[in-house]
């Protein structure tokens, strides 16, 4: 069945290509075109203390060497198209398909088009796209680790909760303002597609940001709802599927934001953000659980049942040395709310070194450590932590296309 569909896509996807390419040989004098590009990016990653458990040692932990996809940028491949429509109206479509470089597998729970698939229309009073696409937290990445440091703060950030990572939204109708003195706003709706309950899984989200020569600043809030009683489905990928969902249909389920900004000094650039994330259907993990115990199961972690809210304070700095070598440092600190019990406390301090061989081809070594206290540890990148600290070192190559 895999193989058939396989066989199927291929062609399909040669054909694509081709019919882009001669479409833009075609229109290489005019506004209109298609445009292909890419992005590969594996690692070579060492992570310690990874929860190995086993029935004689189920707090057992071990090391592990592997090969990564994805940590500081996602592999992709993507088609851009613009037709000029006259009158300063233009329509334009972007479909982009996230895959594994270390397997080649598809990425986005094996979506072909997983990362984007929106066409709209562009002119003088903004743009509108259709289809699914990602919120406005994703375009204030510059203010947070994840625009350095990729996936490997990813779990920091409350397992994505806070869509710093770029969570997309289906069923989406998203707008964005033309710049007026350096200000953008956006707004987007994500429908659920309920019959008899408008609510049922719709999701919301608005944002803005101001830019001007060195200094940037902006924010962004996002919601969504249940699709059904007791079931966190909908219009929105929310990171993680969050185990406090003891609601009844359309109740809101996730409520984050987030604001921050940077400043560019010479050769230096500051960035800072706070962010939150609430889970409203939290509940207590019950009467004997009001502290953390490694028995806690679906309690006291990012997203779990008694997790009502997290509040994360991120802030780097990137330092161009010289015109192919930049070094990064990034701080984050979150506390953790927890119904009924204590709260818990994760932070995770991330150290790199990038160095671009071209424009489009650069080599990067991370090293992270994360320590968490009262909650478990959420690990680094896909390592589950089976301790309360963590640390991970991983070399890759990124190249764009």
């Amino acid at each position: 069945m895999k193989k058939t569909a396989l066989a199927m896509s291929l062609p399909l996807c040669f054909a694509g290509l081709s019919f882009a390419t001669a479409a833009q040989a075609q229109t290489t004098n005019a506004s209109s075109g298609v445009t292909i590009y890419g992005i590969i990016n594996p690692s070579l990653t060492y992570t310690d203390k990874v929860a190995n458990v086993t029935p004689g040692n189920p707090t057992g932990t071990g090391s592990r060497l592997s090969m990564d996809t994805a940590v500081a940028q996602g592999s992709r491949i993507g088609f851009k198209g613009v037709e000029d429509l006259g009158g300063g109206l233009k329509a334009l479509f972007t479909l982009e398909n996230g895959f594994n470089a270390d397997t080649g597998a598809l990425a986005q729970g094996g979506l072909f088009f997983g990362r984007t698939a929106i066409v709209g229309l562009s002119g003088s009073m903004g743009t509108i796209h259709l289809g699914r696409q990602k919120d406005y937290i994703d375009d204030l990445a510059p203010y947070n680790g994840a625009l350095d440091f990729g996936s490997l703060v990813n779990n920091i950030h409350a397992l994505n909760l806070d869509r710093t990572q770029g969570s997309r939204v289906n069923n989406s109708m998203r707008y964005n303002s033309p710049v007026f003195g350096g200000v953008t706003l956006s707004a987007l709706y994500g429908f659920g597609e309920q019959a008899g309950s408008t609510g049922a899984g719709q999701s919301f989200g608005i944002g803005g940001s101001y830019n001007n020569g060195p200094l940037s600043f902006g924010a962004a809030y996002f919601q969504n709802k249940l699709t059904a009683n007791n079931t966190f489905t909908g219009s929105s990928d929310s990171g993680i599927a969050p185990g406090a969902v003891a609601g009844s249909i359309a109740s809101t389920s996730l409520k984050t934001f987030l604001i921050g900004g940077s400043y560019k000094l010479g050769d230096v650039r500051l960035y800072g953000s706070y962010s939150q994330v609430k889970q409203p259907l939290a509940v207590a993990a019950g009467t004997a659980m009001t502290g953390f115990t490694g028995a806690a199961g679906a309690a006291f972690t990012f997203g779990g049942v008694n997790n009502s809210k997290v509040d994360l304070i991120d802030f780097g700095v990137n330092y161009n040395v010289t015109a192919t070598t930049q070094l990064l440092a990034n701080f984050v600190t979150t506390r953790s709310k927890f119904v009924g019990a204590s709260d818990g406390k994760a932070t995770q301090v991330s150290l790199g070194v990038d160095y671009f061989l071209s424009k489009r081809t650069d080599l990067y070594l991370f090293y992270a450590n994360i320590r968490s206290s009262d909650m478990f540890n959420p690990g680094l990148y896909v390592a589950p932590g089976g301790s309360n600290t963590q640390n991970v070192l991983t070399a890759g190559i990124r190249h764009k296309f």
